[in-house]
């Protein structure tokens, strides 16, 4: 695809750089700009202008999924260009309105962590960390709103497949001119992806069942046309059914992992088996060693594999 560039703006998280890729063939269309950094505004900048361009010459935005490192900078070069954002509609009020969403997010989430055996001064930390990454993003309004199957023409057809998991509103863009797949966060070449747990888009008391979901949407992208996925973060992946064959064993063979360490103390929190499976996990990663277990029982739970009783507001699980 000749009309298609990635530049690898920095972010100030651990996963290292992010991939905005840079469509030239029918106007401008950013896929991802970055973080609300200067650092990845000053780095986009001039990645653009090594192409000929400018911020202002921006025509689209597209958004892969709602976290900060993808999205934050988008509303930063819509106002500079008067681009149009277009992200899928189960993204949107998490786009709009970021802040509000984390703090409906911190009042759901303090009662269920301790529901799931998480001591409340561990749970107050987790909830709370994230605060410090808020300033990374900017509330972005989205012009258009996709649904799973739609077309962006951005010089070839991107067709939008809806991959909930990792995030809700997630979309990888299928090209429909060669068998190739931009897949956000969605596949990874280097790392699992980390299905963490979020409130269902519209709501504000229901938390989603990040991994299965995430399971179902790697077999729905394991259906579409494409060998090549052209990744969020890293190298492209060369072999995506591969790469999803990989992902789907290592879900598989960590949700047997937690089933045996159940099997052996008779029953567990969700706590327990996260600190013995992480043992000397940092505060700033409680919320998505939590999110991975949580996951793993969720798929336990749907294959009828586990019992949950609760005592005192704290669920335990056993296998049946």
């Amino acid at each position: 695809m000749d009309d298609v560039h990635r530049l690898e703006i920095p972010t100030p998280f651990d996963v290292g750089r992010v991939n905005c890729y840079v469509f030239t063939g029918d106007g401008l269309t950013l896929l991802d700009p970055g973080p609300a950094t200067g650092a990845a505004y000053d780095e986009l900048t001039a990645g653009l202008d090594g192409l000929g361009f400018d911020v202002a010459d921006v025509d689209r935005v597209l958004v892969t999924h709602p976290h900060m490192d993808h999205f934050g900078l988008a509303n930063r070069v819509v106002e500079a260009s008067g681009a149009r954002a277009v992200a899928h509609r189960d993204a949107t009020r998490a786009l709009a309105d970021p802040s509000g969403h984390f703090a409906d997010e911190q009042v759901f989430f303090r009662p269920f962590l301790r529901a799931m055996g998480v001591p409340e001064r561990v749970g107050e930390t987790a909830v709370t960390l994230p605060e410090a990454y808020t300033d990374y993003q900017e509330p972005l309004a989205v012009d258009r709103e996709l649904a799973d199957g739609d077309t962006v023409d951005v010089g070839v057809d991107l067709t939008a497949v809806h991959t909930p998991g990792h995030a809700p509103g997630s979309v990888c863009f299928v090209a429909a001119s060669e068998p190739v797949a931009f897949t956000g966060d969605h596949v990874l070449e280097h790392i699992s992806p980390n299905p963490l747990l979020t409130l269902v888009p519209g709501t504000d008391d229901e938390r989603t069942r990040s991994l299965p979901l995430y399971v179902d949407s790697l077999e729905r992208l394991r259906e579409v046309d494409a060998t090549v996925g052209h990744s969020g973060h890293g190298d492209p992946v060369d072999d995506l059914e591969d790469r999803i064959g990989e992902i789907l064993a290592h879900h598989h063979d960590r949700k047997d992992d937690i089933a045996a360490m159940i099997d052996e103390r008779g029953s567990a929190t969700a706590y327990d088996l996260m600190q013995e499976m992480f043992p000397d996990l940092p505060a700033t990663e409680v919320f998505p060693g939590m999110s991975e277990i949580i996951g793993h029982l969720d798929l336990l739970e749907d294959e009828g594999r586990v019992d949950i009783t609760e005592t005192d507001g704290v669920r335990r699980y056993s296998l049946r």
